[in-house]
């Protein structure tokens, strides 16, 4: 084997090894030949150190000076040693898969040469050489700084995107590396959220077989790379491409990855002289932000996206967040039950005053607002809702509250919404001083403030409630330069009521929310009549409404701040596809079809507000690709979706009613009585049990669709799930 493994060697000075072409003048030999003495020059650029040291190597060459990157290989156990014997040593192995990678055409640096000397059976010396590589930067390297400066979603994705790309050639070659970490892989950065030239360094553990590799030994390979949990595995979908990934495959990569955690976790009792020297590096060593800290934003759905799997994300909660949510449900159970039995009696049972219920969040820029706000116009004079981010730029946050004091000469009723990152939390002095900005700039202009965003989801970067309190502390003291603005809360998301008692219970001593805001979605349920254990949505508004007057921490208003369904097709747009089109069939996805969208929206209207216990509906939100009222996908031409125009039509009918009467109809009818203030009367009619032929409810004279089309007037019309329009 030893003979095998030498074929080919040259002597340089007392080294054996091998020098790759291009290298092979006798003046550049020389200077190999004297490796091991430059490599412990004072001055000489160290690279890394520790068992192994990689220095830089200024040498001369015919193309000039040429930057060498040396791996000094340490010196080893006699075991070792006669390991080397039979396969070689680490630096000719790493020469040997260098070259291996170099003829596949999978990135490495240039291999320049392998040298070693042999004292007997001992290795007294080995090198491995390339061509150093500036201005490179390494996957782990990238993953930190995106993570802590600049945690755009479509940048680290575009990260995985270029790696995992990169590995699938590797292995597609026949090349399994064995060391795999994020170290281990050099990347360039290209443009902005741009990487290529990936390089695979390290690779004295390497095997390589023409034949190809099998799915365990990929997944050996891939279970080497750290990502947070959902991260990777967006990871191992990217790197399998249009198709899942195999079974046999994933379940070989989670067992390579338990057992490489209990390798690294017992590794101090292994090596600890080795690990007590780590330990006085680490302060050097470039970190990952602790999981639980990681948030990144994903501008294609308007939110953060999730780093982690619910298994892991499970670990982080603190005990004291089941504890408070445990407490107030026990505490309010019975009088928020009776409240809401009562509520549930007065459904629909009261005038309702329509004027200015339906409001609608809009998403400013500098480069849109222009045609954002055309289409604003085209709806009315509607209440609008803004949000500022904290993890924004003040010059955002003056644009935006410019956009509010226009909206308020425009006689529109102005909510502002004040939305938290992680950040807010760990430092909370800036948090304060973006509430303190923010009521500064726009407190003056604006009706009232929806103070945090989604408590109840760790994504939006609260995770217990004693954090959503000191982001709290400082609000009174904000607000109280501005008495006019009233304020919402606590903004929690989805039918998780006992978060929302936990939140009202724990607020800072004095605080008061002046309506309990609330982001309610049904559209896992699909139609917003669906029963969501025993609860529809007229069930989930009443119970929300008891809430609020059960709660001395609110007034007795309710606010739905945030409400949509996601849009099929709309990929990476849709926040339920966010942040990664996965391959393969998707399951319990609530993704609906445009159509239906529009029908469900003014299906939730309707009971929101008629059944009188949501005071308005901010509607999130006008504009956006996945989920908005219009698609702007293309963006040079906006397109209305059905939304926006049955939107636009109902909010010309029903301005200046009120709501009167829910009038008894047959099981699957739903009717909606209006009076206008000039006398005449409207019907908003629907089927929620397909198509079905009904009687109008009283004698109209004119009939109408969703879009305001004439719709001939019989004793018999046949409904569906769209609303229709029934004028007396």
């Amino acid at each position: 084997m030893q003979s095998e493994m030498t074929g080919g060697d040259i002597q340089v000075g007392r080294y054996r090894g091998a020098v790759a072409d291009g290298f092979s003048e006798p003046g550049f030999l020389d200077q190999l030949a004297k490796t091991g003495e430059l490599v412990v020059l004072p001055g000489v650029q160290k690279l890394s150190e520790g068992r192994n040291r990689n220095v830089r190597l200024d040498l001369d060459h015919k193309a000039g000076r040429l930057a060498v990157a040396v791996k000094a290989f340490g010196e080893q156990s006699s075991l070792k040693d006669m390991i080397a014997v039979e396969h070689g040593s680490k630096a000719r192995r790493t020469w040997l898969a260098a070259r291996f990678l170099a003829r596949k055409e999978v990135g490495t640096p240039q291999p320049v040469a392998f040298l070693e000397r042999w004292e007997g059976s001992q290795l007294a010396e080995s090198y491995y050489l390339s061509v150093y590589q500036d201005t490179i930067s390494s996957f782990r390297d990238e993953l930190v700084w995106l993570f802590r400066d600049d945690p755009e979603c479509w940048k680290v994705m575009s990260l995985l995107q270029c790696v995992a790309k990169a590995i699938g050639a590797m292995h597609q070659a026949g090349f399994r590396h064995n060391d795999l970490g994020n170290q281990n892989i050099l990347l360039r950065r290209t443009g902005d959220g741009q990487w290529g030239g990936v390089q695979f360094i390290d690779l004295n553990r390497a095997r390589f077989d023409e034949s190809g590799l099998s799915l365990e030994e990929r997944a050996r390979d891939i279970s080497r790379i750290y990502l947070p949990s959902d991260l990777l595995r967006v990871f191992k979908e990217m790197y399998f491409g249009d198709e899942p990934p195999p079974e046999e495959f994933q379940e070989a990569e989670r067992y390579f990855r338990r057992l490489y955690r209990i390798h690294s976790q017992t590794r101090r009792f292994r090596h600890p002289i080795r690990a007590i020297r780590g330990r006085r590096k680490e302060h050097l060593a470039i970190k990952y932000p602790i999981e639980k800290d990681m948030w990144i934003w994903d501008e294609r759905s308007g939110q953060p996206i999730n780093v982690m799997r619910p298994k892991d994300r499970n670990k982080f909660y603190p005990l004291s967040r089941h504890l408070h949510i445990l407490g107030s449900t026990a505490a309010g159970l019975l009088p928020v039950w009776a409240e809401y039995r009562t509520l549930l009696k007065e459904c629909f049972r009261k005038p309702v005053e329509m004027n200015d219920r339906i409001g609608v969040a809009v998403e400013p820029s500098e480069t849109t607002w222009d045609r954002e706000s055309g289409l604003l116009e085209g709806l009315g004079r509607v209440p609008v809702l803004v949000r500022f981010y904290a993890n924004r730029s003040s010059n955002d946050h003056k644009f935006r509250s410019e956009i509010v004091k226009q909206l308020d000469r425009q006689k529109h009723r102005v909510s502002i919404a004040l939305v938290q990152d992680r950040r807010s939390v760990l430092q909370p002095e800036r948090w304060d001083a973006f509430v303190e900005e923010v009521f500064g700039l726009a407190g003056d202009s604006a009706e009232s403030a929806e103070i945090c965003h989604a408590i109840n989801r760790v994504k939006w970067g609260i995770w217990d409630f004693e954090e959503h309190r000191r982001l709290l502390d400082g609000v009174e003291k904000a607000r109280s330069k501005h008495p006019g603005l009233k304020l919402m809360g606590p903004a929690a998301i989805d039918f998780e009521y006992p978060s929302v008692m936990a939140a009202l219970d724990n607020l800072p001593a004095g605080m008061r929310f002046d309506s309990l805001s609330h982001h309610l979605y049904v559209d896992r349920r699909g139609a917003p009549e669906e029963k969501q254990g025993g609860f529809s949505a007229l069930e989930k508004f009443a119970l929300a409404r008891a809430i609020a007057r059960w709660s001395g921490s609110c007034g007795d208003s309710l606010v739905v701040s945030e409400v949509n369904w996601p849009i099929k097709g709309t990929g990476v747009y849709s926040p339920v596809t966010s942040p990664y089109e996965s391959p393969g069939p998707r399951y319990n996805d609530p993704s609906v079809s445009e159509d239906d969208y529009a029908d469900y929206m003014l299906r939730y209207l309707l009971i929101a507000l008629c059944s009188g216990m949501v005071d308005r509906v901010f509607w999130w939100r006008l504009v956006a690709r996945g989920y908005g009222l219009v698609d702007d996908a293309d963006a040079a031409r906006w397109r209305e979706r059905p939304a926006y125009l049955m939107l636009k039509m109902f909010l010309e009918n029903i301005r200046d009613c009120v709501f009167e009467r829910k009038p008894a109809s047959r099981p699957g009818v739903e009717a909606f009585m209006f009076n206008h203030r000039s006398g005449r009367q409207l019907c908003v009619i629907y089927s929620t049990r397909g198509d079905m032929t009904v009687e109008p409810p009283f004698a109209c004279s004119r009939v109408t669709d969703a879009f305001g089309r004439a719709v001939p007037v019989s004793p018999s019309l046949t409904l569906t799930g769209r609303p229709i329009y029934m004028f007396g």
